[in-house]
């Protein structure tokens, strides 16, 4: 079965109910054109059948099908992390940790690695490429709690965040180190490529987006916000999306983990359209 073709839970936990079963999804999706030693490339290995692993012809690794991926040398049963990885992928706003410790059956700490490490290989996909075609730029502040404080004394503070949306392609949210101009270029630089057109709000931090191909804007201090095709509403769309997602499922989250949350987000939005290839992307950008 196809992963597009399990549209429940359950029917995810019946497809991937034993070990064997995961291993040999895992294998097809991470070793398409035939198994290669994660260490030097090297194909065609040994099978050492009494080892059940494999040995590398040329460096002599001995590896298996999750050597060298957020799987490595984890004690928990692949059964349980694919249904974890299917949850992710599958939930709009996101999974708690305290969901996937009732789900799964483990306790919450464990719970809470099987998300972070999820999620690294959802960065993985979203930060492939550069993006391109006509570009949406938006700025935004999101609540994230303080490290400082005890439990029950939580510390808000806002987090100054970038997102950057390609028009029916993906979408990519940053966290800035501050809203001036040479902070917010430095973040486009290293995203942007063959860019058609950018939209963005009036903002005069933003009017060096013109370097970067054809800039226009829609003042929203004097309510315009779309003019023709010129509007910022895929991105902001998103950023009320995710908030509420924050607010409803996580409640709060630290700052120094924020950035991976909204590279969760942004993976599931990026793919909203093509939500039955989540769970094979998140398995073939596994190797960490």
């Amino acid at each position: 079965m196809e992963s597009s073709a399990i549209k429940s839970l359950e029917q995810a936990r019946r497809q991937f109910s034993t070990q064997h079963k995961c291993e040999k999804y895992l294998q097809r999706l991470r070793w398409p054109n035939g198994i290669t030693c994660p260490r030097c490339g090297t194909k065609r290995p040994y099978w050492l059948k009494n080892q059940h692993l494999w040995e590398c012809r040329s460096c002599k690794y001995h590896f298996s099908v999750t050597a060298q991926t957020i799987f490595h040398r984890s004690k928990l049963p692949l059964p349980k992390w694919f249904v974890a990885i299917w949850l992710m992928c599958h939930s709009p706003k996101g999974v708690s940790a305290k969901q996937l410790e009732r789900e799964l059956g483990v306790h919450y700490e464990t719970a809470w690695y099987l998300a972070k490490r999820i999620r690294k290989a959802m960065k993985h996909d979203v930060f492939e490429d550069r993006l391109g075609g006509i570009i949406e730029v938006d700025d935004a502040v999101v609540r994230a709690s303080g490290d400082g404080p005890p439990k029950g004394h939580v510390k808000f503070e806002g987090k100054n965040v970038l997102g950057v949306a390609e028009r029916g392609g993906f979408l990519r949210m940053m966290i800035l180190d501050g809203l001036r101009a040479r902070d917010i270029k430095r973040i486009i630089a290293k995203n942007l490529g063959d860019v058609e057109e950018i939209y963005s709000d009036a903002a005069s931090r933003l009017f060096f987006l013109a370097e970067f191909g054809r800039h226009q804007s829609v003042a929203h201090a004097y309510d315009e916000y779309v003019v023709d095709e010129v509007h910022v509403n895929t991105i902001e769309n998103a950023w009320s999306l995710f908030k509420r997602g924050l607010v409803g499922m996580y409640h709060h989250v630290s700052a120094k983990y924020l950035q991976d949350y909204l590279d969760e987000f942004a993976f599931r939005y990026s793919h909203r359209k093509e939500k039955g290839k989540l769970f094979d992307l998140v398995l073939a950008n596994c190797s960490s």
